[in-house]
């Protein structure tokens, strides 16, 4: 009897830390496969569309004059976003979006049920302590900025970070005496 009460709490417990996470991911793909099934067979209404221009700085681009179907899904604003159609013209992108309701829900749904199981029992100093671990580790990263320039002379900027806190093979971190210089 003991035995048996044992395995129910394990099994209870395994699912409390497995179980949703498997749950959810299976209902996005389910309602994601539903979702791309219904745009294959053009069963959507082209008023729900949202464009997306993206500026692309490609050499030799081809450009199409028509829109050609693709798959893809993007998440803006907790709202989830699955590709209907895209065309490359000139230099942009222009992409058709459709918001997928239903992912959107599993998703908020997995979102407030992580809220709601967290551990929000933290208190200030151990906050503290941990923002100064955080800024600790900050420190040591530089950062450098890469310039492009267009041809109509404006310029972007990107950054990109350097980690300085990993220690590469074959070097020590210990103090080691130096070695004796005897002419």
């Amino acid at each position: 009897m003991k035995q048996a009460f044992a395995i129910l709490l394990l099994s209870v417990y395994l699912f409390n830390i497995f179980g949703y996470r498997l749950f959810f991911s299976l209902a996005e793909n389910s309602a994601d496969r539903q979702m791309i099934a219904s745009l294959d067979n053009n069963k959507y209404d082209e008023k729900e569309l949202v464009q997306i221009k993206l500026p692309l700085n490609i050499p030799y681009l081809a450009d199409n004059k028509s829109y050609e179907r693709c798959n893809g899904e993007v998440e803006y604003n907790g709202i989830e976003y699955n590709y209907v159609k895209r065309m490359v013209y000139n230099d942009t992108l222009y992409l058709y979006c459709i918001p997928n309701q239903q992912k959107t829900k599993i998703s908020n749904t997995k979102n407030l049920y992580a809220k709601q199981n967290a551990d929000n029992s933290t208190n200030k100093k151990s906050e503290q302590s941990f923002l100064q671990q955080i800024n600790f580790l900050f420190a040591f990263n530089e950062n450098a900025q890469l310039f492009n320039f267009d041809v109509n002379g404006t310029s972007s900027s990107h950054t990109i970070t350097f980690n300085n806190c990993t220690i590469l093979k074959g070097f020590t971190t210990k103090h080691l005496q130096p070695p004796d210089l005897s002419i």
